[in-house]
C-alpha cells in the first residue's frame, strides 16, 4: 500500500506542471516563513512609526518598478520558451527595457514626492535616501523578472533557491542596520540584500543556465506585430491594476490613518502575502505548460485549480483560525489591532486564486476583454472603498475593502464564465472552462 502511494507521488511530481508549481510553491512557503521571521525582528527593533514608513517606502518602490516593468514579468514567461537561439538577447533586453523605464518613473517620483505622496517627502530633501530609493527601483524591477526567466528556461527549482538567499541575506542585514541605520534600516536591508540577489542570479543565468537550456526551436511570434501589441497592453493593464490595488493600499492607509496605523498594516500583508504568492506561482506555471502545450489546457486548467485548491484552502483556514497567535510574535499591539485585518487579508487571497487563472489562461490564449475589466473592477473598488472604511472602521476597514472587492469581481466572473459556458456547449464548441468566458478573437 505504501509503495503504491509512493509510487503515485512519484508520478504526480514527475507531471512537468506539477513539479514546477510545487517548486514555485515551495518558494511561497519558505519566503512565508522566512519574511514572517523577518518582520518579527523590525517590529522588535524598530517602533510601529517606524516600520508604518519603511513599509511604505518598499510599497512604493515595488509599485513604480511593476509600473516601469511594462509587465515583462509575464510576457518573459510567455514567449521566452519560443525566442530559440534569441533567448538570451530577449532576456537582456527585458533587463534593459525595465532599467531605462524604472529610472525615469523613480526620478519623477522622487523629485515630486510633495504632490503625490507626501509622507514620504523626506526622499527629496535627504539626497542620500532619494539616491537609493532610485537605485532599489532599478534593482526591483530587474528582481521582479528574474524569476520568469529562470522558469521560462525551466529552471523554476532555482527560484526557491534564489529566495531562500535574498530572505535569510535580508534578516541578515537587518540585524546589522538596526544599530546603523535607527531610521531606515528596514529598506536599506530590503533592498541591500534585493540588489546582491540580482548580481549573483543574472551572473549565474547568463554565464552557466542559458548554455545548459536545450536549444528549441523559435516559433513563428512576433513581437512587432499587432497581436502581440494587443497582448502586452491588455496584460499590462491587468498588472497595473494588481499594481495599484495592493502597492497603493498601503499609501491611502498611511495618508488617511497615519504611518502606526499603516505598520498594522504592513504586518498582516506580509504575513498573508505568500498565498497571493502561492497563487500567483501555480498560474505562471499554468502559463509556461499552456503555451507549450496550447491543446492540453482543458485538462492542465483543472489539474492547476485542483492543485491550488488543495495547498491554498487548509493554509487559508490556518491563518484564519491562528491569525492572533502569528501576530503575537511582533508583540506590542499587532493582534489586538491586526488579527481581524489578517483574517480578511488571507481570505481575500481566495477570489484572488479565481481572478489568476482566469489571466493565466487569458495569457494563453490572448483573449483579455474579461479578464481586464475583472482586474480593473477589483483595483477600483479596493481602493474606493478603503477610504470611507478606514474612516469608519479604521485599518480594518482595508481589509473589509480588499475582501468585499475581490469576492464581488470573482463572483461576476464565474457567473459570466457560466453563463458562456452555457452557450458555447450549446452550440457544440469545445473550450475550457475559463477560457468560454473569453470573447472570440480579433
Amino acid at each position: 500500500m505504501r509503495a503504491s502511494r509512493r509510487a503515485r507521488l512519484v508520478e504526480h511530481v514527475r507531471v512537468p506542471l506539477h513539479r514546477d508549481g510545487y517548486a514555485l510553491a515551495a518558494n511561497s512557503a519558505f519566503t512565508a516563513v522566512a519574511g514572517l521571521v523577518y518582520w518579527v525582528v523590525a517590529a522588535r527593533r524598530y517602533g510601529a512609526h517606524d516600520v508604518g514608513v519603511n513599509a511604505a517606502l518598499i510599497s512604493s518602490m515595488m509599485f513604480l518598478a511593476g509600473i516601469a516593468g511594462l509587465n515583462l514579468t509575464n510576457v518573459v514567461v510567455r514567449f521566452l520558451p519560443e525566442a530559440g537561439t534569441r533567448t538570451a538577447r530577449l532576456a537582456a533586453l527585458s533587463y534593459a527595457t525595465a532599467c531605462g523605464a524604472a529610472l525615469a518613473v523613480a526620478f519623477v517620483f522622487v523629485v515630486g514626492v510633495g504632490e503625490w505622496a507626501p509622507s514620504l517627502d523626506f526622499l527629496r530633501d535627504d539626497r542620500l535616501i532619494g539616491a537609493w530609493f532610485v537605485l532599489s527601483t532599478l534593482g526591483w524591477a530587474v528582481f521582479a523578472i528574474q524569476d520568469s526567466v529562470l522558469t521560462a528556461l525551466g529552471r523554476a527549482v532555482w527560484v526557491p533557491i534564489e529566495n531562500a538567499v535574498f530572505s535569510l541575506l535580508k534578516l541578515a542585514l537587518l540585524a546589522v542596520f538596526a544599530t546603523l541605520l535607527p531610521v531606515y534600516g528596514i529598506f536599506v536591508s530590503w533592498t541591500g540584500a534585493m540588489l546582491v540577489s540580482v548580481a549573483g542570479v543574472n551572473f549565474l543565468v547568463f554565464t552557466l543556465l542559458m548554455r545548459r537550456t536545450p536549444a528549441r526551436p523559435a516559433r513563428a511570434t512576433t513581437l512587432r506585430s499587432r497581436a502581440f501589441a494587443r497582448y502586452f497592453a491588455a496584460d499590462y493593464a491587468c498588472s497595473v491594476a494588481w499594481l495599484s490595488a495592493s502597492n497603493l493600499m498601503p499609501l491611502v492607509v498611511t495618508a488617511v490613518a497615519g504611518a502606526t496605523a499603516n505598520a498594522f498594516y504592513a504586518l498582516a500583508w506580509a504575513v498573508s502575502l505568500p498565498l497571493y504568492g502561492f497563487a500567483a506561482n501555480i498560474g505562471m506555471s499554468l502559463v509556461l505548460h499552456g503555451s507549450r502545450e496550447p491543446e492540453s489546457l482543458p485538462a492542465l486548467e483543472r489539474k492547476a485549480a485542483l492543485q491550488g485548491a488543495r495547498v491554498l484552502g487548509p493554509t487559508v483556514l490556518g491563518v484564519v483560525v491562528l491569525a492572533p497567535l502569528v501576530l503575537s510574535l511582533f508583540g506590542g499591539d499587532y493582534p489586538e489591532q491586526g488579527s481581524t485585518l489578517l483574517r480578511l487579508l488571507a481570505l481575500g487571497a481566495v477570489p484572488y486564486f479565481v481572478l489568476t487563472l482566469l489571466l493565466s489562461v487569458a495569457r494563453i490564449e490572448r483573449r483579455f476583454r474579461l479578464a481586464v475589466a475583472a482586474w480593473a473592477a477589483q483595483a477600483v473598488l479596493a481602493l474606493g472603498l478603503a477610504v470611507p472604511l478606514i474612516d469608519s472602521l479604521g485599518v480594518t476597514g482595508a481589509g473589509v475593502a480588499w475582501l468585499a472587492s475581490g469576492c464581488s469581481v470573482a463572483t461576476a466572473v464565474l457567473v459570466v464564465r457560466a453563463r458562456r459556458g452555457r452557450v458555447s456547449r450549446g452550440i457544440g464548441a469545445h473550450a475550457s472552462p475559463l477560457a468560454a468566458s473569453a470573447p472570440p478573437p480579433r
